[in-house]
């Protein structure tokens, strides 16, 4: 029988130290639950993130490959009641002089004809971005990852061709997050960060390390990695993360990883 790791403690203090901090806006990069139909589930998201407290939050979300429901996971409708708008679609967001462009990476749940005009989209997004005055810094958000040295959960190769080139081709292009894989990792290409940011309370997965990474990262944790989550410090020439880990068996947080990327 497949025993997986449950973290349930540690998916509630990274919930309670998101919504503790003082931010103009939260990103999730999906899988908010196990198992997209469980009414189990649903109530301990509830627990960890209170309607009335998200309602008052800047709580944004991209749907992730849980999320979209099937024979393991359950029926999707009561996400798709709570986030329509993650449906097959790219959308913005403006945070101050940040972009946040929030993508729905899952090309299995989707047509080729939505997947094409999601493409499309981001082109028009970036070209938007690149000619408004008002935006210093374009983030780009999305479930699957484009690089990953995941050891069982390998990069996605149409996220990679559909949205890479055309988010290095923008100067104001800063970071690319995804989550999928349940660990930290990070990646440069062009100046720009990569980063996988899957550390919310899933099962921790193992990473391929040192000379067996499918591309070198910029750092190499060991395995299992901490549960964690990315703060962002944005001022209009830098961005700034700092990366806070949950240390379980002292109870506290530990800094996993920092970096800043000044705009050119």
């Amino acid at each position: 029988m497949l025993h997986r790791e449950t973290n349930d403690a540690g998916r509630s203090a990274i919930a309670k130290a998101l919504l503790s901090e003082n931010c103009d806006a939260i990103v999730h990069l999906g899988d908010l639950l196990g198992a997209v139909g469980s009414e189990k589930d649903w109530a301990r998201f509830d627990r960890d993130y209170p309607p009335e407290v998200l309602a008052e939050k800047p709580f944004y979300v991209c749907r992730g490959n849980h999320d979209c429901g099937g024979f393991w996971m359950g029926s999707p409708r009561e996400y798709n009641r709570r986030y329509p708008e993650t449906l097959g679609q790219l959308r913005e967001v403006d945070v101050d002089y940040v972009r946040l462009i929030l993508l729905d990476t899952n090309i299995r749940a989707l047509s080729s004809a939505h997947w094409n005009l999601q493409i499309q989209a981001f082109q028009t997004a970036l070209d938007r971005a690149g000619t408004d005055p008002t935006i210093r810094h374009v983030l780009v958000c999305g479930h699957h990852p484009p690089l990953s040295n995941g050891r069982w959960h390998p990069p996605s190769q149409a996220v990679f061709e559909a949205f890479v080139a055309p988010f290095l081709s923008l100067s104001k292009s800063r970071a690319f997050f995804s989550g999928h894989v349940h660990g930290y990792e990070r990646f440069t290409i062009q100046g720009r960060a990569f980063v996988v940011s899957g550390g919310g309370g899933g099962p921790r997965f193992p990473h391929l390390h040192g000379s067996e990474q499918r591309r070198a990262a910029e750092i190499d944790m060991g395995d299992p990695q901490p549960l964690h989550y990315v703060d962002l410090t944005v001022t209009p020439d830098t961005i700034s993360a700092k990366v806070h880990g949950l240390d379980e068996k002292a109870g506290n947080w530990i800094e996993l990883d920092s970096w800043t990327i000044q705009s050119e």
